[in-house]
């Protein structure tokens, strides 16, 4: 149970691990920056017209449909 070689085999073990867990992270990291600046990049190129949505504003008769939607699921429970 306490063999100091399985010790620290398990440790180099993680520590490898750990390294290259944190590697790939560093690596994706900068990868992720790099494709930023390059859609940047591309979007200036060719920028992608964008349609404004519309709000549609509230009125009296969207309220009265409610509360008649409202009632009548009240009526029917």
């Amino acid at each position: 149970m306490l063999n100091p070689e399985l010790w620290t085999e398990g440790g180099i073990t993680m520590l490898v691990g750990m390294g290259i867990v944190f590697s790939f992270l560093i690596v994706l990291v900068f990868a992720m920056m790099i494709m930023a600046k390059c859609v940047c990049f591309i979007n200036k190129l060719c920028p992608i017209a964008v349609e404004e949505n519309k709000v549609k504003s509230k009125n009296s008769s969207d309220e009265s449909e409610i509360a008649l939607a409202i009632a009548i699921a009240g009526a029917q429970a």
